[in-house]
């Protein structure tokens, strides 16, 4: 403790004499660096008076901090002998000494609520809100271009040798060309009205990534573990899925059954039924797999079913939507969440969906790096297209937000018996690149 407190007042010594030092390492210092309370004062007004350009010297800190033993001290830092350390390594130091201490407190009070049988719950929160500011190694906060230009560079040299794309694949041939895949970081949000399959498109992109060996996990806080499933196997084995659910089962059928079962064993995919609705489970979960399983993609079914502090619902789905997003910036993931549209979609000529249907919608549409909508046109009773041709089957994929990738709509076909989703035959003759802010 001793030592520490001669670091404290050679840190001091220093950053008067030389106020360089304290510009360029003030984002790593804090007056809870200083454990010994005079220190701390004498820091404050050197802080303080750097800050707004101004002169600091002897006479100066002594007349500012009212304590008998100012004169001492302050003469104490000036003949500090740190000559042979760092500034950068003596805040260091001090900062890991704090933290220590910090850490320590936190374990009397983790054990102290244990005891008193607070829920786990609310014990976990604790720790994640008090944990994050202790494990904060922070670190000067002004950017390098150089660095930063070097990672833009690398990322081109890497996109122009790869032959394959670079993000995680969609499953779907268009959607892959027309996104580059779901990239790390994204936050991507699937809007849609009551039957137009989001959560079966959803449940696609997620299985189609664990069948390629990333591994994904799926939230669901509708529907169960078992009724996902059920639709995972009626999609990979194309067996009608009201028949596996009824057990009316032809003997092959069943083969095909038991061959989509072999194959969903050996992918990596999580299915949680998040029987806790609450924003601060769900990001723990999601925390949870990244660290054991690895997981670099979710599916969270669906948005507004998570509950956050917030004085109004729309305030409430606000925090969600830059909580994922946040998330997967930290934890350089991909989070796919979907979304209900608004009532009013359905009084509209053709019911066709535009972003201002996204219930809550304003600030889903900031938090998302790309939106898209689903849209079945045969469902509202629409069988052709302007062109005349039919509308079975068809799903409309609307990009209507789309962050670095630009605007569009992309076709797709729809087997609700299967709820499969694939490209159509012809995907080639009428996908066109989107250029942004574009529809085709």
């Amino acid at each position: 403790m001793k030592d520490n407190i001669e670091m404290e007042k050679g840190l001091i010594g220093r950053i008067m004499m030389n106020p360089k030092d304290y510009y360029d390492c003030h984002s790593l210092m804090s007056e809870d660096i200083f454990s010994d309370p005079l220190n701390r004062k004498i820091y404050k007004v050197v802080a303080d008076r750097l800050d707004k350009g101004e002169k600091v010297d002897m006479l100066i800190v002594c007349s500012k901090v009212k304590d008998p033993l100012i004169d001492l001290r302050v003469a104490e830092c000036y003949s500090g002998n740190h000559s042979n350390y760092i500034t950068e390594h003596m805040i260091l130091f001090l900062s890991q000494e704090e933290k220590k201490v910090r850490l320590k407190k936190l374990v009397e009070i983790t054990n102290n609520k244990i005891n008193k049988g607070v829920d786990l719950f609310e014990i976990l929160e604790f720790i994640d809100r008090e944990l994050k500011p202790i494990s904060d190694i922070r670190g000067s906060d002004i950017p390098d271009i150089k660095k930063q230009l070097k990672v833009l560079h690398d990322d081109i040299r890497r996109r122009m040798d790869s032959d394959d794309m670079i993000g995680l694949p969609t499953g779907f041939q268009s959607v892959d060309k027309f996104t580059g895949g779901w990239q790390e970081t994204d936050l991507i949000v699937i809007g849609g009205a009551s039957s137009m399959g989001k959560t079966s498109l959803g449940l696609s992109f997620c299985y189609n990534c664990a069948k390629v060996g990333i591994p994904s996990a799926v939230f669901s806080y509708e529907m169960g573990d078992t009724q996902l499933l059920q639709r995972l196997v009626s999609l990979e084995s194309e067996v009608n899925n009201r028949y596996i659910m009824k057990g009316t089962l032809e003997s092959s059928e069943l083969k095909r059954v038991d061959r989509a079962i072999g194959k969903l064993e050996d992918t990596t995919l999580f299915i949680d039924e998040c029987k806790d609705s609450s924003l601060r489970y769900l990001l723990n979960k999601i925390r949870q797999y990244v660290i054991t399983k690895d997981v670099k993609f979710f599916l969270v079914d669906y948005l507004q079913l998570v509950k956050a502090a917030g004085s109004s619902r729309e305030q409430e789905v606000a925090v969600v939507a830059r909580e994922l997003k946040n998330i997967a910036k930290e934890l350089n993931v991909t989070v796919v969440a979907l979304s209900q549209l608004s009532r009013g979609v359905e009084r509209r000529d053709g019911c066709r969906p535009s972003l201002s249907d996204l219930r809550e919608s304003g600030e889903i549409e900031q938090a998302a790096d790309i939106v898209m909508l689903v849209y079945r046109p045969e469902y509202y009773g629409i069988m052709t297209d302007d062109s005349g041709q039919s509308t079975e089957g068809l799903v409309d994929l609307i990009f209507a937000k789309g962050r670095n990738i630009g605007t569009g709509t992309l076709p797709l076909k729809f087997k609700k018996e299967f709820t499969k989703f694939s490209d159509p035959q012809d995907y080639e003759e009428k996908f066109i690149a989107a250029q942004p802010n574009e529809s085709f």
